[in-house]
């Protein structure tokens, strides 16, 4: 059994420490919080875990093998660099950081000490993206033209990071994941309607080296949820839809086939009939827990010291991608390099 000491126990700290405690192969052991009512909350859940305001507890506990750090993002740094080098295996909420050079040292620290260090990209978890996944690589869609993202909803509403950090932080690991690719360019948008100085609506395009481009709605100021990806290939295109549980995933056997130019006469009626629609399909998937999901790899890399799916480079390369939206936003949506 592997025990966890968990550092946050908020809005999303429950829902982890579920997570672990449903593997049936992990024991949270520690909650470490600086708001007295959650660590009652858990203890009053749980009455045989120990409750801390200190995360040192935590830390010099030599029998917790592992943290799972679920804290406000510009705490990120600071609480998975105490774990680390107290030979603690880490899992890190998203974003890893929001500075670029604290990733890196993150990433060199646990290579340096043998230590897994794991990014929560929970969407690499969810079945339904990695059945969308699968169909990018087989090529059933072929070459990818664009994806576009909306991840929408009236709430919650941040104060500690903007939509950018928020939302588009989960988009900017999917379309890496989805592309194998890093994206090599942003221009980004953003109005801070609720809070002046937090924007809670982001308007992004990422564009990739071969041509791909993918463009992300996303805000807590709407009046519906959406998670919606839609993905555009040379031979069909795909609706992935995270809300219908029903089916998430919709092929589309649509495309445009373009004649040379000495086939082209005719009435632009008859031109129209170059449109291929050729149906809808609706795969089974197996629907999973994201989260779970999630906790299950960790504890997988921690027992085998297997490199995660979503490990510390990946995270870095999101707050990559976040650092150039954030440069275009602040220059008025001016195209702007990831490096």
């Amino acid at each position: 059994m592997i025990k966890i000491g968990q550092i946050g126990a908020g809005y999303w700290g429950p829902n982890v420490a579920n997570s672990f405690k449903s593997t049936g192969r992990a024991d949270v052991t520690w909650i470490c919080d600086l708001n007295p009512a959650s660590r009652d909350a858990f203890k009053k859940r749980h009455p045989n875990i120990k409750t801390t305001e200190r995360f040192a507890d935590v830390l010099e506990d030599a029998s917790v093998d592992a943290v799972a750090v679920v804290t406000p993002t510009n705490t990120h740094f600071r609480i998975a660099k105490a774990a680390l080098e107290a030979g603690k295996h880490v899992l890190v909420e998203k974003p890893i950081t929001t500075i670029v050079a604290e990733a890196a040292e993150l990433v060199e620290l646990a290579a340096k000490k043998n230590l897994i260090l794991m990014v929560g990209h929970v969407f690499q978890y969810n079945a339904s993206i990695l059945a969308l996944k699968e169909l990018i690589a087989n090529g059933e869609l072929g070459a990818i033209n664009y994806l576009n993202f909306v991840r929408t909803n009236l709430g919650p509403v941040r104060t500690d990071v903007n939509a950018l950090w928020d939302l588009v932080s989960h988009d900017a690991y999917i379309m890496t994941d989805l592309l194998d690719a890093e994206p090599v360019a942003v221009s980004a948008l953003g109005q801070a309607y609720l809070n002046d100085t937090v924007e809670d609506v982001i308007f992004a395009t990422f564009t990739f080296a071969g041509g791909a481009m993918a463009h992300v709605h996303a805000s807590w100021l709407n009046p519906r949820k959406t998670r919606q990806i839609t993905a555009i290939g040379a031979k069909k295109m795909v609706l992935w839809d995270d809300l219908n549980t029903d089916q998430p995933i919709q092929i589309y056997d649509k495309r445009v086939e373009q004649p040379s130019m000495d086939q082209l006469e005719g009435t632009y009626l008859e031109y129209k009939t170059m449109v291929v629609d050729g149906g809808t399909t609706t795969p089974n998937i197996e629907l999973n827990q994201p989260l779970q999901s999630e906790c299950e790899h960790f504890l997988d890399c921690v027992e085998t010291g297997a490199a995660p799916r979503s490990d510390g480079s990946n995270g870095m390369a999101v707050v990559r991608a976040l650092k150039a939206a954030e440069k275009s936003m602040e220059n008025g949506g001016v195209l702007t390099e990831i490096g």
